[in-house]
């Protein structure tokens, strides 16, 4: 079982690597549009739909809560994340570029990827169901960054939701339970 589920964490892994080396020139955040911004929170960023990352070669990449592998995880995919959802129905685009928090990772080279994966079982089944809960990114001025698929709610996690945090610092993922390996 280890073994197949370390083949299906590299192949998950292997399409975001493709950001290793690259450098990031902009970045954008989709929440729905509650007349104004709401996902910048003291300690995270808090997202209703995802984080789209355009790199300095102009390719975009973006990250949404997905369900690839369970009801709510981390998904992935090069291309425009407005194929995923429609500003039509909602979704407002904030460009985050100047943000405090971003402004450290704006025009550094990502050095290393890292997921951090969950299971579930079903009461009384032995079966467990893995899925991506956290991605780490690792810049080349050694800072990190975490995008989670959980929601903080007056400082209380809740795990699979239907929303993305971004954590900017290790003792913040820590406290938050952000990135711990609980598989292989």
């Amino acid at each position: 079982m280890k073994k197949a589920l370390k083949i299906k964490i590299d192949e998950y892994e292997n399409p975001i690597k493709e950001l290793i080396g690259k450098s990031i020139t902009d970045v954008n955040y989709y929440e729905i549009d509650y007349g104004e911004p709401t996902w910048n929170e003291t300690e995270y960023h808090s997202l209703d739909y995802g984080i789209e990352l355009v790199t300095s070669d102009k390719l975009k990449f973006y990250f949404i809560w997905g369900t690839e592998y369970t009801q709510y995880d981390v998904k992935f995919c090069k291309g425009n994340i407005l194929t995923e959802f429609s500003i039509e129905n909602g979704a407002k685009k904030y460009n985050v570029n100047s943000n405090q928090k971003w402004t450290e990772l704006i025009g550094m080279k990502i050095s290393g990827i890292e997921s951090s994966w969950s299971y579930w079982s079903l009461i009384n089944e032995d079966k467990r169901n893995y899925s991506p809960q956290d991605v780490r990114i690792e810049f080349e001025n050694g800072k990190e960054m975490w995008i989670s698929a959980l929601e903080i709610r007056d400082g209380r996690i809740i795990g699979m939701q239907d929303h993305l945090t971004v954590v900017f610092d290790k003792k913040t993922a820590d406290k938050y339970k952000i990135g711990i390996k609980n598989v292989v």
